[in-house]
């Protein structure tokens, strides 16, 4: 009998691991055990000394930094739920020989439908008039006038799968879409009817101005005092994308001085938000529980995706979703 190959999951938020297990039941092979250990923690000091004889590590939201990576000597993959990787030190882990998988593609509907679900409520204003009407009024002029789609401007930070699928939509509805992505050429936008653009420029001319950038040290504050300032004090922001790609303190700021008319949230640089935090009290402001992915196939597409990945090293293959293809030529 081969040696067991142990699979530790670091955290989650799920009711219970029967997707998991059963994946891992389906996929094992004769004579090739898995150990599959569950520990549910954040604390680094405790992962570190959970890791140590593991083959794979899958993980949520806690943080694998160099030091975890480095007592996991003997681990292979580090497969994260979910698209972004900022909280796994790919860097780190390339250096050290180790294979770092996501699951790219599992909510691109979900996500570009709630921007868009962002973006027309506050275009139509409905959460001003369900205010308004609840409280007792019914008057249309009591809010800022609407503005028709065929004459906003949606400003798409970032151009890659869910972004891309938002620009379908908001131009079947009559928007126009401009979009920053340095990795993307002027070409590609134009063929899918999209003006590129630099951030200055998105920013000064956007109505709407859509988050999908990945969370890296380059994109940390990406949108911050200087950009607010530029921003028409009509205009609306929208992150679905990782909070701290937003400078929370200067939106904020723009949000109280009315540089900016509103913003609608599905996440926040701390989460969950405190209790007493000012956003939860502003008017202007649509919030959603980092939930942007969330549907009944999304839920199921991320956790197969992710334990797929570390079973495909287990069966001796690539992660299918492999974030650090670099270090395949380490491996050579």
């Amino acid at each position: 009998m081969e040696k067991t190959f142990k699979i530790t999951l670091v955290d989650h938020e799920w009711d219970d691991l029967s997707i998991e297990e059963h994946w891992i039941n389906q996929r094992s092979i004769e004579g090739k055990p898995i150990e599959f250990q569950v520990l549910q923690t954040k604390d680094k000091e405790t992962i570190i000394e959970n890791v140590k004889d593991s083959d794979a590590i899958l993980v949520l939201y806690a943080d694998i930094d160099e030091d975890v990576l480095k007592a996991a000597e003997n681990a292979k993959v580090i497969s994260r739920y979910g698209i972004g990787v900022n909280m796994i030190d790919v860097e780190a882990a390339t250096k050290l020989g180790k294979m770092v998988g996501n699951v790219n593609d599992y909510c691109i509907d979900e996500v570009s439908d709630h921007a868009l679900a962002f973006i027309l409520s506050s275009a139509r204003r409905l959460f001003d008039y369900d205010r308004q009407t609840k409280q007792g009024g019914w008057d249309f002029k009591k809010v800022q006038i609407p503005l028709r789609a065929s004459d906003a401007i949606v400003g798409l930070v970032g151009f890659g799968k869910i972004p891309v699928r938002l620009a379908e939509k908001l131009k079947a509805i009559g928007y126009q879409v401009m979009a920053y992505d340095p990795f993307v050429d002027r070409e590609a936008m134009a063929q899918k009817g999209v003006v590129k653009a630099e951030l200055h420029e998105l920013a000064a001319s956007s109505d709407f101005i859509s988050v999908h950038v990945p969370l890296i040290e380059q994109t940390r504050h990406l949108i911050s005092t200087k950009e607010f300032a530029m921003m028409k004090n009509t205009a609306y922001i929208i992150n679905t994308a990782r909070g701290p790609i937003i400078d929370e303190e200067a939106m904020i700021s723009a949000l109280q001085e009315g540089r900016i008319a509103g913003c609608g949230l599905d996440v926040t640089e701390t989460e969950p938000l405190p209790q007493d935090h000012i956003l939860r009290e502003m008017d202007q402001v649509i919030l959603s529980p980092h939930a942007a992915w969330y549907s009944e196939k999304a839920f199921i597409e991320i956790r197969e995706g992710a334990i797929g990945n570390i079973l495909d090293v287990y069966e001796g293959k690539e992660p299918k979703y492999l974030v650090n293809k670099s270090v395949l030529s380490q491996k050579c």
